[in-house]
């Protein structure tokens, strides 16, 4: 499965050595570092980025069958607390980049599609913040049903700080953290350049998990994803697999999680209705005393859906339940 997480767009080099781990010195333990950054009330500054392929929705355009999938990126900073992430500052955008997804999003959305029509909102910047346990938006979503000189939608509880929309695993859950841990397939120490990040910068002398496991086997270690999810995934994706892969630095601070997922599983596949995806989260920097404010009351108007009527879509858990294999 190794070609599965590199196809989702880990960006190696040519030049990466990778040795066994160090005799004289253990791996470091993840879920401590985790821990002590928890503790310690750090802020994760991330860069995110990913794609979403919905089976159905593609079709032949001047004589040559499309495919449809949209990419999105989320840029901003992750609170952490004691208890997990507490909240969050961030922007969105939804982009098409495969030639004739976006003639097919348009011809869609004419036709009255209102999950086509969602998407093409989200092609303009949205920005959520997740402070005090309460979670806001704004953009072309919520600007609609939302009344003059009130940009930001007041959209109720926020789940996990509103960090995981896109990321559907939590590793800021020590307990979810180890359950991955303790089922990997590969573990490594990569001593030459891995990968070059977001701001350019050269990741060197990393460590390296990798590991798969069930829809059903995260809904029942991560509170994150049960209340993503909202139900139990039944059998329909439950068995489903979503594979990941963690990198950390010396000390076992996170610096890039990845993951793929399928919604497709042993036969029992529909091209109609299946769903997959992947997400890359790059950990860019962490900052101590900067923890994320809330939009101003005066610019806030209680909307806890998108306006129109139209469907958030932002959500990756909507769309595994929405197009899971019949």
């Amino acid at each position: 499965m190794k070609s599965k997480i590199a196809g989702i767009g880990v960006a190696v080099l040519a030049s990466v050595v990778v040795v066994p781990l160090p005799a004289q010195a253990a791996a470091p333990n993840p879920v401590v570092a985790v821990k002590r950054l928890l503790a310690q009330k750090r802020t994760a500054k991330v860069v995110e980025w990913g794609t979403v392929m919905l089976g159905g929705r593609g079709r032949k355009i001047n004589s040559m069958m499309h495919l449809f999938d949209y990419h999105f990126e989320r840029k901003g900073w992750l609170q952490l607390g004691p208890a997990g992430v507490v909240g969050s500052h961030l922007t969105r955008k939804v982009m098409f980049k495969r030639d004739g997804t976006l003639a097919i999003a348009k011809e869609d959305a004419a036709g009255g599609d209102l999950q086509a029509k969602s998407l093409l909102a989200q092609t303009s910047l949205h920005r959520s913040v997740a402070a005090n346990g309460r979670h806001y938006s704004a953009g072309r979503l919520y600007s609609p049903g939302l009344p003059k000189g009130r940009p930001w939608a007041y959209r109720g509880k926020a789940v996990s700080g509103g960090a995981f929309s896109d990321q559907i695993v939590n590793i800021f859950e020590p307990t979810t953290l180890q359950r991955l841990l303790s089922d990997t397939y590969e573990k490594k120490y990569i001593s030459g350049p891995v990968f070059i990040d977001p701001l350019g910068r050269s990741q060197t002398n990393l460590y390296s998990w990798r590991g798969k496991l069930t829809f059903a086997d995260l809904y029942a270690v991560s509170p994150t994803f049960r209340a993503l999810a909202q139900a139990k995934p039944d059998e329909s994706y439950g068995p489903a697999l979503v594979w990941w892969d963690l990198l950390t630095d010396r000390a076992g601070v996170p610096v890039r999680f990845n993951i793929m997922w399928d919604t497709a599983y042993q036969g029992y596949y529909s091209l109609k209705e299946r769903a997959e995806g992947s997400t890359i989260t790059d950990f860019v920097g962490w900052r101590s005393g900067l923890p994320v404010k809330p939009p101003h009351s005066t610019t806030v108007a209680a909307l806890p859906a998108p306006a129109a009527g139209l469907p958030e879509f932002d959500d990756v858990m909507e769309v595994i339940r929405g197009r899971r294999p019949r």
